[in-house]
């Protein structure tokens, strides 16, 4: 499954295409606003996906789709900050 996002670059609204399977597959790492690690993507529910953080003692998180910023092709980040993401959106 993909669908697009948009973000602003450089004064322009830029909107790419996500590859949702592809994220998921390849376990895309995610960075908050403020280039926090948050973990990793895992899966996709609808218009979120799902992200798992930490190893030993993890965390799922469901986040909207529409808190992306941006993705690089190797990481996905975030519009929110670590803080913001709290347990707000924690399963």
């Amino acid at each position: 499954m993909g669908s697009f996002i948009t973000y602003s670059a450089d004064n322009k609204e830029v909107s790419i295409y996500m590859n949702w399977n592809a994220i998921i597959s390849n376990r895309t790492p995610v960075r908050t606003k403020d280039s926090t690690k948050f973990g990793y993507v895992a899966g996709e529910y609808k218009d979120n996906f799902v992200v798992i953080e930490g190893r030993v003692v993890s965390h799922e998180y469901v986040i909207p789709k529409d808190k992306v910023d941006h993705y690089d092709g190797r990481e996905l980040f975030l519009k929110m900050r670590h803080v913001e993401i709290g347990t707000d959106y924690e399963l």
